[in-house]
Formats: C-alpha cells, structure tokens, sequence
C-alpha cells in the first residue's frame, strides 16, 4: 500500500500498465510545456501531485504527473531529461476526477470518467509509476486532493465510472494501492485577536450548496501589506459570505505576499493562487474571470480598501440591467495605512498632519523611526472594522474629479463612458464580459488594456454608471518609474485595434493640445458636423484623421505639437485646403472648439517654418 509519506520512489511492481486515479482541485497554474518525446521539459513550474521518480538506467522511465488550474501533464523521467508526453490544457475551476491510464506504455488522459486525450507510446522498455506521492521536497503539490488510487492493469471508462463516486473496501480485484488523506496546504488558523476568531467561525458556517453570486477578482502583485487590509475590509462585508468568493491571484509577487497571504482565512470564499512568472494585467485578470463561479464580477485592486456596503451595492446595481457596467474607481479617494522606506520626509509629515484627528494614529506617526527598512503599518486588523478610514481619507484624482463634477452618473454628454472601465473598481455581469472577448493579451505592458475593453462593451452597447455609492480607498504607497513610454505604446496598439475617431483623439490631451473636457467637446462638434454634413467635408475628414494620427506618432517619439501638418506630409495647397474648411467651418457658428484645436495645429506648423 502506497504511505503517506513522500519520498516512496518508484513502484517497480508495475511495468507499462497501470492506472493512476485522483480526486483533486488545484490552487494555482503551472508551467504548459510542449508535448514531445525528443524536446526536453523545463523543470521548473511544476504542480507535482505524483512527484518524479527517478530511474538508473537508459531503458527506463518513470511517470509523473503535474495539475494545475490551467490544464494537467503527464511526464515521463528517463536517465537524462524530462518530457513531457502528454499536454492537456484546460481551465479547472472545481474538485475533478482524474485517470492516468497507462497501457503498455501508451498514456491516456481520463476527466470525471471520459477519455480526452492520449499520447505516444513510450520508446523506453520500462515504465513504472512514481510513489512519490504530492510531489517531493521543494516541490510539494498545492491544492486539494481526496483521494490517490493506483491499479495494476488498464481501466476503461466502463471500470472509472463504476467505482469514480464509490468509498473502496480495498479488496477490490487489481487494486495496488489507495492514499486516502485530508486537502493538502490546509491553511492554519489566523488566531491574532478576536476579529480573526469570528472570520474563521462565520467561514466555517459558509452554506457551500448556495450558488455563487459575486466573484471578486483581485490581481496583486507586491503589494504586501496593503493587499491583506484590502482582504480585511472584503471580510466586513454586509453581503452574504456563502454567496461571494474572492480570487486572489498573486502575480509573482518578490514580497512577503506568498508567505503571509497563502494561510489566510476569510468568512467568504477565498482562492489564493500564486503565478511562478509574472503574466500582466491582462493575462491574470482573464485567469480569475475563467475561475470566477459568480454570475456578477467585481475587479478590484488589491490595494484598495472598501466600505460594509460595497459588494451588496454593486450587486444590487446590476439586478435592473444585463448590459450595466459599474464603476467606482472615479470616486476613489486616498488614504495613507503604511510609511514605506521610500517615503521621504516631506510626505511623512504629510502623513502625520492627515492624522491629526485621531490620535491612535498620529501617535504611530510621532513613534516611526526615520528612515525605515521595511513597511511600518499605521492600522491593524480592528481599525478596519471601526471604519476609521473615512476620517483618514483624502481628495485624490483631480483627472477623475472633472469627469464626476460635469456629468451625471450615466456620463451623459460624455463622449468617452468606456473610460469608466478602470479594473481598479469595476462590476460586471461574467456572460457579458466573455461575449465581448475578455482582455486583450496583446497588452503586455502598462496602460489601455482596461479602456480597451470598455471601448468593445461600449460598442457592444454596455451602459456605465460612475456611481459615488461604491467607492474605494487607495491605500497610497511609493510610486514607480515613469511607465510613460509603455503606456504610449500600449495607446498605438488600441488605435491599430481600433482605428476609430473616438480613440485617436486621445492623442490631444496626451500631447498638450487639449485637456479632457475640451477633447470630449471636440469629438461630439466633430461627431455632428460629419452627421450633418456627411458630403461636404469629406476631405477635411480624411485630413482630421491623418492630424491626430501624426499627433500620436510625435507622441511616441516624445514631440508633442511641432510642425505637425509637415509631419503629415502636408504641403502647401494641403495647408490651404485646410484652412479654408476651417474658414467654412466657423461660418456655422457651432463648432468652436473643433476650430480652435485646427487653429493651434496650423500655427504649430507656421512657428516651425518661421524657425527655420
């Protein structure tokens, strides 16, 4: 009988045929190798739930098998490489059961009973199972796992189906072996104070028959200690626990996330999954929508503090409509619940002048030692629950401010309500966002990834609410480089994706020409002068276009507004072809703004010339 322990090596009682059985649930992806017999495997990013044994000759090789939540492999280890024979991948959200069906060297792939997949037949005259049961040391599999059978011959679907959902005597005719143990990396019991005691009571009261409502996606990446503030304001939450589930996906963070957050326990649902490399925005968020159960999805992120209310409100907003997309991100405000080493005196004191209402705080403040080595924390646990962090928020975000102050909720007037679609706090219902194609993963790095799904929904004809009743706090911490160059490819990427006015035009505001309020007043002139003179201005149309094209063309190579209609390639009839349509155009008396902004681009070109 296979123990449990883990280092059992080979089974060397069986040879070519044999068959693996498991119930399992994994926590987190793991590497997709390439399918070959000739191609060695990366040995790294593994989820070894049957750890690789390893073999002393050349004609032998030992099966191992790795589970993630992105897809299953089967690998075999010979004397010099891995490989990885067969490659399975899928998306696995619950416990299932698998089969690993070995006959005569061929592998087989079996999920809840059904065969989906087989590989090659092994070219090694030997093949034994491993009994290094969960993987080995370093290489411990994370998950759940129920139950581990291992057979002597072949099973069929016939014979899976038959015993699958049966409690085994363990008699039972060709079986070798059967590992019956509790879920792997249960998390330990966060006993800090009383708070934590009742979160992990009321988990424990968690009615896991009701139906998902709200799934919580929240990616993270070194962002500790902020993000476990973040998981204590979910746990205050006036919406039923058994009814939301938070994916928290740590994106390869280098900070003490993995080690803090991995035992966590809430009153909700909660799934930590660690990704080995980073992904980017775009990549881990569509991971925890294809993970999310919840028909509402919320992405939040992990730095963001929320109020009692926040889930039960933004679930409430969407029972009206299916095409409504929520957005609280616009009324954020800051608040301050670290010092950071990277913090400078300036803002400390910034800090310490913010807290002066309340004095547990600003005694922390007067207490911390400059500088520091690591993150000095201004709250615990309990101070969340007092809802103190109203009292320590401040005003932040004046780009967003204009938007919110000069439109109402719905944005009406407001040419650009897919800008709303800021993953920082934003709800939607899950059909809609995978009818509109989840993120694009082309965006690998900062910027627009978010805006470029909002523009396809908008198109799509999702309707935004900028609603002040679920606001977050933005729990402020040091800030990065300058991202401005990805960012400025990233918008080259959404205008080829899109090569639509209402996305060129953003050039504008990002080139100095215009500020948002003005842009959004440009576009709807620009909008009704093309409707009600679809034939007239042709032309100036096609030599609109080309202007903001070669506006965001300077962009990326950081020229803002000089000799633009020269780096249009306009000449000089061009130049007065213009002109005169700008004459034309402010004839009509209606669209003064749009001829502003031509006016400045044709002295942008006349300063050049009068340089030169």
């Amino acid at each position: 009988m296979l123990r449990y322990g883990l280092n059992e090596g080979l089974v060397k009682n069986l040879i070519n045929t044999f068959t693996y059985e498991f119930w399992v649930l994994p926590e987190n992806i793991h590497h997709i190798d390439t399918q070959s017999r000739t191609i060695p495997a990366n040995r790294n990013g593994k989820n070894y739930i049957i750890g690789p044994g390893y073999v002393e000759s050349d004609h032998d090789a030992a099966v191992s098998v790795s589970v993630g939540l992105n897809g299953i492999t089967i690998y075999e280890h010979t004397l010099e490489n891995i490989y990885a024979v067969l490659v399975y991948e899928t998306t696995i959200k619950d416990l299932i059961h698998i089969a690993i069906v070995y006959d005569e060297g061929e592998p087989q792939l079996f999920i809840n009973g059904k065969l989906v997949k087989k590989g090659e037949r092994s070219p090694k005259t030997y093949v034994y199972p491993s009994g290094m049961i969960g993987g080995q040391p370093g290489l411990f599999f994370n998950g759940d796992i129920n139950e581990i059978r291992l057979w002597n011959y072949c099973r069929t679907e016939q014979n899976l189906k038959e015993l699958m959902n049966t409690k085994l005597s363990g008699n039972e005719a060709g079986l070798y072996g059967v590992w019956p143990t509790p879920p792997v990396n249960v998390p330990e019991i966060q006993r800090t104070n009383t708070k934590s005691q009742n979160s992990q009571n009321k988990k424990s009261r968690l009615n896991k028959n009701e139906a998902i409502e709200v799934s919580i996606v929240i990616p993270s990446r070194n962002k500790y200690p902020l993000n476990l503030f973040t998981l204590y304001s979910l746990e205050q939450q006036t919406f039923n626990p058994s009814k939301m589930e938070v994916i928290f996906i740590d994106d390869a963070s280098t900070d003490q996330t993995e080690e803090k957050l991995k035992g966590y326990t809430a009153p909700f649902h909660f799934k930590y999954i660690r990704n080995d490399k980073n992904l980017g925005r775009a990549r881990v968020r569509n991971l925890g929508i294809h993970l999310a159960r919840g028909r509402i999805l919320i992405f939040l992120d992990a730095e963001m503090i929320t109020e009692p209310d926040f889930v039960e409100k933004h679930h409430r907003l969407h029972q009206s409509k299916t095409n409504l997309i929520v957005s609280g991100a616009m009324h954020s405000k800051g608040i301050y619940t670290c010092i950071f080493p990277e913090f400078k005196r300036k803002q400390i004191n910034n800090i310490s002048t913010l807290s002066k209402h309340n004095k547990e705080i600003f005694t922390k403040v007067a207490n911390f030692k400059y500088p520091c080595k690591e993150p000095y924390p201004l709250l615990q646990r309990s101070d969340i629950a007092r809802e103190i962090i109203k009292e320590l928020s401040f005003e932040v975000y004046p780009w967003f401010k204009s938007i919110t102050r000069n439109f109402n909720a719905d944005l009406e007037g407001f040419e650009f309500p897919w800008m709303a679609f800021l993953t920082g706090n934003v709800s939607i219902r899950k059909e809609l966002i995978i009818q509109a194609g989840l993120f694009d993963e082309e965006f690998v790095q900062y910027g627009y990834e978010d805006w470029e799904l909002g523009y396809r929904l908008y198109k799509m004809g999702a309707k935004y609410i900028v609603s002040s009743d679920v606001p977050t706090y933005h729990q402020e911490h040091p800030i990065g480089q300058s991202k401005w160059k990805e960012a400025i490819n990233n918008l080259g990427l959404f205008t080829i994706k899109h090569h639509d006015i209402d996305v060129l035009i953003l050039g504008l505001e990002l080139a100095g020409l215009s500020d948002l309020l003005t842009m959004n007043k440009i576009l709807g002139e620009y909008k009704i002068l093309v409707r009600s003179n679809p034939e007239q201005y042709q032309k100036f149309q096609e030599k609109f276009i080309c202007i903001l094209e070669t506006i965001y063309l300077l962009l990326q190579i950081d020229i803002r507004h000089i000799n633009i209609l020269g780096a249009a390639g306009f000449g000089s009839d061009d130049g007065k072809e213009l002109q005169k349509d700008i004459n034309s155009i402010k004839g009509l008396k209606r669209f003064s703004n749009l001829t502003n902004l031509l006016e400045k681009v044709m002295k942008s070109n006349k300063k050049n010339n009068s340089a030169n």
